[in-house]
């Protein structure tokens, strides 16, 4: 609110005062400016519909409207200041009875928002404005109580809640993004977030939860909220129309051409470009662009596999590549993966995927039956994993599938490096797949890949194309090479 002095001067000094202290009661975003300047005396506040964006699901959040909210936004959005420190604060103004639980991946990050908080109550400007005092039976420098029986309580991913319950949840910063490829850490604190932090609620059903940082891998905590059904308010800091939707409360991003910046008066376009070179394609796309994945950026081109509903008439060459798992209903996953090269159109088409949790023998039975159902001209590779009972293994499975053209072959490099022939092809638009309902989850994992949690498709895939690669070159030296004949019998133009 802006006034002339002569408007100053007409209202008079203290009326003028309590409107201001009105407003700021009134608007989260109005209490942040003038607050701001206590804790930053010599930094002006930028502001930009990023924070309003903020301030308006933070409000959701305190009206009741929004019960479970993760909001995802690059780092540097002033998100900690705003959710940690001022809308705790900003809620004390009505509530000042709240009990607030405000957790960071470490500690230190945590204490130094709730000393910020502390900061802001003791300055003459709440006081005066809003009463709520610290109670000086409980008013240490990070955790302290009010004079209402309100409190604020800081905790560390992973660290022991100390039997406080809150009105109020606050989860800012879950990971360090230096630990985004450790998988054992990541779980660690996806574990911690589903299991503890959400218990340490007052009530069950009206207590709400406010988790808000970076994305980091497509396994962290924010996955897991999005799982949970957290209401979504997601901005990229180069816009993007795939991952734009409008949220509960009715907001949408503001921007509409791709790539637009969200905040150019604060991350200019030669910042954002040094900032991405520097984090590399993608911690980039995860930090900034709040995906775990670049949309173009992975070892896979997906947008260039064309999808189909079905195969053209021509001749095909055909094999079954699988990657085994022997664990029934958890860990990795046994997977068929058929693909045909078509010998007129010079093509390659994933026809058909098998995904199964499956224990050992079952998983026999699946190879078998896929074998008389995909028929003795297709080709079957069985993987050997190394070691003597890797070979005992393929041996009983090759033994099961007399009378099919089976193989063994041997697995040696990394997925990544087997994948790369593949990952080639797919970037010139040689590779295609049908339309099933296997299509997305095959797509998404190549899309993910090597990032991503599974890498079981790619492998069968991989494995495959490599074979029928072979198999082509092989055929132009040999003009005997027997072909599957689509054109009689197409059982992939089916469902």
């Amino acid at each position: 609110m802006n006034l002339t002095p002569e408007q100053i001067r007409e209202v008079g000094p203290e009326a003028l005062a309590k409107i201001r202290a009105e407003l700021a009661r009134r608007s989260l975003l109005e209490f942040t400016r003038q607050a701001w300047h206590i804790l930053e005396p010599g930094v002006p506040m930028k502001e930009g519909w990023v924070l309003e964006a903020i301030c308006e699901h933070l409000e959701a959040v305190a009206d009741g409207r929004i019960k479970r909210l993760l909001i995802n936004v690059p780092p540097g959005s002033s998100k900690s200041r705003l959710a940690r420190v001022m809308f705790p604060l900003w809620l004390w103004t009505h509530k000042p009875w709240m009990r607030i639980i405000g957790a960071s991946y470490a500690l230190s990050l945590s204490e130094r928002d709730s000393y910020y908080a502390r900061t802001i109550v003791q300055s003459e400007w709440y006081q005066k404005n809003f009463g709520v005092s610290i109670s000086a039976e409980q008013g240490s420098k990070v955790n302290f109580d009010n004079t209402s029986m309100g409190g604020m309580r800081a905790i560390s991913v992973g660290g022991a809640t100390t039997g406080f319950r809150g009105d109020l949840l606050l989860l800012d910063d879950g990971h360090n993004v230096s630990d985004g490829e450790s998988d054992a850490k990541r779980s660690e604190a996806v574990q911690w977030f589903l299991e503890t932090f959400q218990t340490r609620v007052n009530d069950l059903d009206n207590t709400p939860i406010v988790v808000i940082g970076q994305r980091i891998h497509e396994e962290d905590i924010y996955s897991a909220a999005l799982e949970l059904g957290y209401e979504h308010l997601n901005i990229a800091m180069e816009y993007d129309p795939e991952v734009a939707k409008t949220t509960s409360i009715g907001w949408t991003d503001p921007r509409t051409k791709e790539g637009e910046l969200m905040w150019p008066e604060r991350f200019s376009a030669d910042a954002v470009e040094r900032l991405k070179k520097a984090l590399g394609p993608y911690a980039a796309s995860a930090q900034l662009q709040q995906r775990p994945v670049p949309r173009k950026g992975g070892m896979f081109q997906v947008d260039n596999i064309r999808q189909i509903d079905d195969l053209p008439d021509e001749n095909f060459i055909a094999v079954r590549a699988w990657d085994l798992a022997g664990s029934e209903g958890n860990g990795a996953f046994t997977v068929g993966t058929k693909m045909v090269y078509g010998e007129t159109s010079q093509q390659f088409y994933v026809v058909d995927v098998i995904r199964k949790q499956l224990g050992g023998g079952a998983v026999r039975q699946l190879i078998e039956k896929t074998a008389e159902q995909d028929g003795h001209t297709c080709k079957i590779i069985v993987p050997q994993d190394p070691g003597a009972a890797g070979k005992v293994v393929v041996q009983d499975i090759i033994a099961l599938l007399h009378g099919y053209n089976a193989k063994a072959e041997a697995q040696s490099g990394s997925k990544e490096t087997r994948a790369e022939p593949l990952a080639s092809q797919v970037e010139i638009g040689r590779v295609n797949v049908l339309k099933r309902t296997w299509t997305k989850a095959w797509l998404d994992e190549l899309r993910f890949f090597p990032k991503g949690k599974f890498k079981d498709q790619v492998d069968s895939t991989a494995s495959a194309f490599n074979e029928l690669s072979a198999l082509t070159r092989k055929k132009r030296k040999s003009p005997s090479l027997t072909v599957v004949g689509e054109r009689q019998t197409n059982v992939h133009k089916v469902a």
